[in-house]
């Protein structure tokens, strides 16, 4: 691995770079237009101003250049008695660009995902893989469980 590369908590001033990341992830077959781009940004932007710490991403950073991500949604569940405060987290959009990938940039960012969970005090966290990446995140702890079910 590179020494020029670190992982970091993105913020709302990362949105251009990462919603250009994001587009590659979502709509790899095509380059959006300057005025997309744009749009695309500060939607984006604002979305990560007002969810806070509800949804943080985590960015791996190289030369200076955004080349991946992982974000974690956190949901507050329902307290029971002598449980007041229970959070959830879901993995959601864990990108690397294909010319980086293979590298350990995805381990990096998912064990600094798992780390910012820990840190919130999510005690659940899941995930919705591919099945070509099930070995990925097996090999980082997490396991596949038949009964998980979605509409």
């Amino acid at each position: 691995m590179a020494a020029d590369l670190f992982v970091r908590t993105a913020t709302p001033d990362d949105a251009p770079a990462l919603a250009a990341l994001r587009w590659r992830w979502a709509v790899p077959d095509r380059t959006p237009s300057d005025d997309e781009a744009r749009e695309f940004a500060g939607a984006l932007r604002r979305w990560m101003d007002e969810r806070g710490e509800r949804s943080v991403c985590q960015i791996a950073v190289l030369d200076g250049d955004l080349v991946g991500m992982a974000w974690l949604a956190v949901f507050e569940r329902a307290p029971n008695p002598g449980d007041l405060v229970r959070r959830s987290g879901d993995v959601q959009s864990v990108f690397v660009l294909p010319e980086h990938q293979g590298g350990g940039i995805g381990r990096l960012l998912m064990e600094a995902i798992c780390a910012t969970a820990d840190s919130l005090g999510v005690r659940k966290l899941t995930l919705d893989a591919r099945d070509a990446a099930v070995p990925f995140y097996e090999r980082l702890g997490f396991s596949v469980h038949n009964g998980l079910m979605q509409r």
